[in-house]
C-alpha cells in the first residue's frame, strides 16, 4: 500500500504562516514578479489561475475579498525560496519520524517507507501484510491529522497499489481530503476523470499533441484506447515513450518507494536580467540587487563592474544560505562552483544580438568559522559561519565572472547563474578534514585544500527556472507551479523556455576575448575571512585588438592579465600566433610597441 502525500497550495500555505494577517482571508494567491504561480481553493473557485498577470488576479481577488501577496525577497528585490524550503525540511521530516511511523503502525506493521518526491510531496509505503481496504482510509487520515496538528499545514492523500495510482488520486482528493483506490472500478473512475495532460510524462510539448489529437477534455482512459502505433503516429512518440505512456495510461507502475530523500546534486541561484527597462511589480519600489534606478530592472552591461559585482555579492549571499541549509539538513557540502553567463553582443534597436553562453568553474570555498556563543547561550547571527561563507563565496564568484566578461565590450548579461555542486556527505569543507569538523570550527580556524583547476563545464543538474519543453513541468491540480529541484529561482524580471546548456563559443578564428579557459588554468583559492582586494574594474586585460593580433602585443600587460585569469592560455597563444603570422617577427619582451 502506497499513500502519496501532497500539502494544498504549499506556497500560500507557508505565506500564512508567515503573516498571521492572513489567516482569516478567503482568498489567497501568490505572484512572482510578473506571473501567478500559485493559488488556493478560494482563488481558484473565484477564477485566480496560474500563470495569469498579477493585475487580473488582483482585480478578482478584490471582488471576493481576497488577497494577492508576493513571493519572498531578499534585499535588491530578489527572490529567495529558502522561507518555502524551511516548511519543506519541516514537513518531510515529520513524515519520516519514527512517531509518524509508529502511528502508521499502530495494528503491527513495521518498516515503513518514505521517499520525498518534491518540495511538497512525498510517497509513504507501508509494508506487506497492510491492507489496502481495511487501513488505507485510517493511515491517511493519521497522515492528515498529524501534519494538521504539528505544523498547521493541510495535506491531501491518494491512497493504492502504486505510486502512479496514488498521485494521481490525491490530485483528485484535493483540497484537504483523502481518496482511496482499492478496486477496478476506483481505477477506471479515477482514470477516467483525471485530464490526459496530468498524466506523468504527459505534460508539456506532449501535452499539446495530445490536445491536437484527442480533443481539449482528453482524459487518461482516452489514452489507454491508443494502441502503441497509433501513439508513435498521432503523438509523433518514440517506440519507449509510446510503451510508456500506454502502460501508465492504464494505470501500471511498478517503480518502487526509494527510502530516504532525493539528494541534490547541485543548487544554484540563478538571475534573468531585463535586456530593455522595465519597471517592478508586485514589490516595493527599490532599488534591484543589480543596481540601476529605483523601481526599475534595467539593462546591465559587462562594463558596469560595479553594478556586476553589487549582483554577483547578493547572489553569492543567497548561494551560501541554500548550502548551509542543506548543511544542516543533509550533512553535505559542496566542492566546486561554477558561474555562468549568457551575453548577449551586438544588441541593436530591434531586440536583434548575438547570444553567447559561458562558464568557469572552481573550487567551492570552505565553511566560514562558526560564531561565537553569547554567555546567556544564545548564538550570534552568524554562528553557523553564513555570513563569511557568502564573503568567500562572492570572492570566489567574482574571480571567476572577471575572466568571463574580459574583452566583451558593450555586451549586455542575459542571465547569471551561481551553481554549487559536487555535493560529498561528510567531506568537511569540500576536500579536507570532515563534516564533522567545520560544524565544530571556531573563528580563525579552517580547512585548507588544493585548489582545483578552472576549465569550461557546463552546470551540474537542472537549472532551477527552466524546464525543457519535452519534460513535464512541476505542477498540480492546486493550481501551483514552480521551478524544478532545486527550488530556488531568482528571476530579475524575465525567464527563457529551455534548459540552458553552457557551451564555449566556436572558434571563429578571430579569438574570444578570454571567454575560454583551459584545465591548467588555475585560480586562487579564498578561504572564510581572508583579506579580499580584487574587485572587477582594475583587472588588467588584454584589448581585443592585440588578441586579433592587429596591433602589437603588450607582452607584460599580456603576462599580468594570465596571472589575474583575465585571459585564457589558449587565447594568449592564438594571439601570438596571429601577430606572428601577420608580422613574420617574433613578440619583444618588453612592453614596446613594435614598428
Amino acid at each position: 500500500m502506497i499513500l502519496h502525500v501532497d500539502a494544498d497550495a504549499f506556497f500560500c500555505q507557508v505565506e500564512r504562516r508567515r503573516n498571521p494577517q492572513l489567516a482569516g482571508c478567503p482568498a489567497l494567491a501568490v505572484q512572482q514578479h510578473q506571473d501567478v504561480i500559485a493559488a488556493d481553493a478560494g482563488a481558484k473557485s473565484a477564477g485566480v489561475t496560474k500563470r495569469m498577470p498579477p493585475a487580473d488576479a488582483r482585480a478578482i481577488l478584490r471582488r471576493v475579498g481576497g488577497a494577492l501577496v508576493h513571493v519572498h525577497t531578499t534585499s535588491g528585490q530578489r527572490v529567495s525560496y529558502r522561507p518555502y524550503l524551511a516548511a519543506s525540511h519541516e514537513l518531510h521530516g515529520l513524515l519520516a519520524s519514527a512517531e509518524l511511523a509508529k502511528d502508521l503502525s499502530g495494528d503491527g506493521f513495521n518498516g515503513v517507507a518514505v521517499e520525498k518526491a518534491s518540495i511538497d510531496e512525498a510517497y509513504v509505503q507501508l509494508p506487506t501484510g497492510s491492507d489496502l481496504r481495511v487501513d488505507g482510509a485510517r493511515c491517511a487520515d493519521v497522515i492528515r491529522d498529524v501534519v494538521k496538528a504539528r505544523l498547521g499545514m493541510v495535506v491531501s492523500v491518494g491512497v493504492a497499489h502504486n505510486k502512479l495510482l496514488s498521485k494521481l488520486a490525491s490530485a483528485a482528493a484535493k483540497p484537504d481530503g483523502r481518496r482511496v483506490i482499492s478496486s477496478r472500478e476506483d481505477i477506471a473512475d479515477l482514470l477516467a476523470s483525471t485530464p490526459a495532460h496530468r498524466l506523468p510524462g504527459c505534460g508539456g510539448a506532449m501535452a499539446q499533441k495530445i490536445r491536437a489529437a484527442l480533443g481539449p477534455d482528453a482524459r487518461v482512459a482516452d489514452l489507454a484506447k491508443l494502441t502503441e502505433s497509433a501513439l508513435r503516429s498521432e503523438l509523433g512518440a518514440n517506440p519507449s515513450t509510446a510503451r510508456d505512456v500506454r502502460a501508465r495510461s492504464r494505470g501500471e507502475c511498478d517503480d518502487p518507494v526509494r527510502r530516504g530523500r532525493n539528494l541534490n546534486k547541485s543548487v544554484g541561484v540563478h538571475t534573468s536580467l531585463a535586456l530593455t527597462p522595465r519597471r517592478m511589480y508586485g514589490v516595493s519600489p527599490g532599488v534591484s540587487a543589480s543596481g540601476g534606478r529605483p523601481g526599475m530592472f534595467e539593462p546591465l552591461g559587462c562594463r558596469e563592474t560595479g553594478r556586476l559585482d553589487s549582483l554577483l555579492r547578493a547572489m553569492a549571499s543567497d548561494l551560501a544560505g541554500r548550502v548551509m541549509d542543506l548543511a544542516h539538513a543533509e550533512k553535505r557540502w559542496p566542492r566546486t562552483m561554477t558561474v555562468s553567463l549568457i551575453l548577449v553582443l551586438g544588441r541593436s534597436e530591434n531586440g536583434d544580438g548575438e547570444e553567447v553562453r559561458c562558464s568557469k568553474r572552481g573550487p567551492f570555498p570552505d565553511r566560514g568559522p562558526v560564531g561565537k556563543t553569547s554567555g546567556n547561550g544564545s548564538s550570534s547571527p552568524d554562528a553557523d559561519g553564513e555570513t563569511e561563507t557568502g564573503k568567500a563565496a562572492h570572492a570566489t564568484a567574482e574571480a571567476l565572472t572577471r575572466g568571463l566578461i574580459a574583452n566583451r565590450g558593450d555586451a549586455l548579461v542575459a542571465k547569471v547563474s551561481i551553481t554549487a555542486g559536487e555535493f560529498r556527505a561528510s567531506a568537511g569543507s569540500g576536500g579536507g578534514g570532515g563534516f564533522a569538523s567545520f560544524l565544530s570550527e571556531r573563528a580563525g580556524e579552517g580547512t585548507a585544500r588544493e585548489p582545483a583547476p578552472v576549465d569550461d563545464a557546463t552546470v551540474d543538474g537542472i537549472n532551477a527556472e527552466n524546464v525543457n519543453e519535452d519534460e513535464d513541468e512541476d505542477e498540480d491540480e492546486d493550481g501551483e507551479w514552480y521551478p524544478s529541484p532545486p527550488f530556488y529561482f531568482n528571476p530579475t524580471a524575465e525567464t527563457s523556455s529551455g534548459v540552458d546548456r553552457v557551451e564555449p563559443p566556436a572558434d571563429d578564428g578571430v579569438g574570444d576575448g578570454g571567454i575560454r579557459a583551459t584545465a591548467t588554468e588555475p585560480i586562487r583559492r579564498v578561504g572564510p575571512g581572508a583579506d579580499i582586494a580584487s574587485p572587477l574594474s582594475p583587472s588588467p586585460s588584454v584589448p581585443p585588438e592585440q588578441l586579433d593580433g592587429s596591433e602589437a602585443i603588450d607582452a607584460t600587460n599580456l603576462l599580468r592579465s594570465l596571472a589575474k585569469g583575465t585571459v585564457s592560455g589558449e587565447d594568449a597563444r592564438r594571439a601570438l600566433r596571429r601577430r606572428h603570422e601577420r608580422t613574420g617577427r617574433a613578440v619583444p619582451t618588453s612592453s614596446a610597441s613594435m614598428p
